[in-house]
């Protein structure tokens, strides 16, 4: 089973441009592009989505059980500039957060990006494990992958 998962695919930024790349080869720091019922690889940061104010509903009965949707929103910023994909392969943002942990529904952190830093909380982040629903695509920083995810 962990060698299926593992070599499951997305779509991750590699020389500038969005690859097919597999699960095991994902990194701390990747921008990925994840399309509507695929499942998060990693827990990441929402940058973006296709969806009007940056709205990603993702399902999260792999992780607690339950089946109704949850939404997740993306910063104003990151969305309103990280749509395309020449912006994706330049950001450089810097995310300072707690430790892995498995609390769920609670996460503190922080994005410093041009000259300018934005509060992070649970709301942001998707977990790896949950499945991107409702959703046409939507574009996150991996923030744990591995053995730090919360699963």
């Amino acid at each position: 089973m962990d060698n299926e998962v593992n070599n499951r695919r997305c779509e991750v930024i590699r020389d500038g441009r969005f690859k097919s790349t597999k699960w095991k080869d994902i990194k701390v720091g990747d921008i990925l592009r994840l399309k509507k019922n695929t499942f998060v690889p990693a827990d990441i940061l929402l940058l973006s989505s296709s969806e009007p104010n940056s709205l990603c509903y993702v399902e999260t009965a792999e992780l607690d059980g339950e089946t109704n949707l949850k939404f997740k929103m993306a910063l104003e910023v990151t969305h309103r500039y990280l749509q395309e994909e020449g912006a994706m392969a330049n950001f450089d943002g810097l995310v300072e957060c707690e430790e892995p942990n498995n609390r769920l529904d609670k996460f503190a952190g922080t994005l410093f990006w041009r000259n300018t830093s934005y509060s992070l909380d649970a709301d942001k982040i998707l977990l790896r494990g949950c499945k991107i629903r409702n959703t046409d695509f939507c574009h996150g920083m991996v923030i744990f992958a591995g053995i730090e995810e919360h699963v």
